[in-house]
C-alpha cells in the first residue's frame, strides 16, 4: 500500500486541466520517457516494475484519463484517445502505438517475467512513430536496450540523465521518486 500511496502523491498530472494547451508531441515524449523508466526498472528492480505494471493492468482498457491511475496509464490513455481530449490539446496530432504488444509486455511484467529484447523492439517502434523525439531520448533508448552490458556507474549515469530530462520540464513524475531511489542503490 505504501508503494501506491507514494505513486499517487508524486504524480505529474493529477488533473486533466494540467494538460490544457499542450501539444500531443509533448505527451508522446512524456510517454516515451516513462516507458524508458519502466524498462530500467524491469531490468534493475523487477519488484517495482511488477507492482507498477500490476497497478496499470487493474484497469487495462486505457479508455480515459483517471486521477486514480499512474502517469504512465494516463499518458497511454491520452495517446490512444486523442479525439476524446481534442478540446484540451493545442494540436490534433494522432499517434499509433503497438497497444497489444504494450499490454502483453505489461501483463508479462505483472507476472514477474520480462524480455528486454521485446521491450526494446516496442521502443524502437515508438521511436519511429514519435518522429519529434529529441536525440537524447533516442540515445537513452539505445543504451537501455543494452542495459546488461553496462557497469553500475554507467547505469547510474543513464538513470541520472533520464531523471534530468523528466525534471527539466518542472513536472515531477511518479517514476521520478522511484528512479531517484534506484540511482542511490546503484
Amino acid at each position: 500500500m505504501e508503494f501506491i500511496a507514494e505513486l499517487n502523491e508524486s504524480r505529474m498530472f493529477k488533473r486533466l486541466k494540467q494538460l490544457t494547451g499542450r501539444n500531443m508531441s509533448d505527451v508522446a515524449e512524456r510517454l516515451f520517457e516513462h516507458l524508458l523508466a519502466l524498462q530500467i526498472f524491469a531490468n534493475e528492480d523487477r519488484g517495482t516494475a511488477q507492482k507498477y505494471a500490476a497497478q496499470i493492468m487493474r484497469m487495462q482498457h486505457f479508455d480515459g484519463f483517471r486521477t486514480s491511475q499512474s502517469d504512465l496509464f494516463n499518458l497511454i490513455a491520452l495517446i490512444l484517445n486523442p479525439s476524446q481530449y481534442s478540446h484540451i490539446f493545442a494540436d490534433d496530432t494522432k499517434y499509433v502505438i503497438p497497444e497489444l504488444r504494450l499490454r502483453r509486455i505489461l501483463r508479462s511484467l505483472e507476472r514477474g517475467s520480462f524480455n528486454n529484447d521485446d521491450f526494446s523492439q516496442m521502443m524502437l517502434i515508438l521511436q519511429r512513430e514519435f518522429t519529434e523525439l529529441p536525440a537524447y531520448l533516442i540515445t537513452l533508448r539505445r543504451q537501455i536496450s543494452n542495459w546488461k552490458r553496462y557497469s553500475d556507474r554507467e547505469k547510474s549515469d543513464i538513470v541520472q540523465r533520464l531523471m534530468y530530462m523528466m525534471r527539466e520540464r518542472g513536472m515531477q513524475s511518479d517514476f521520478y521518486v522511484l528512479l531517484q531511489r534506484l540511482q542511490k542503490s546503484l
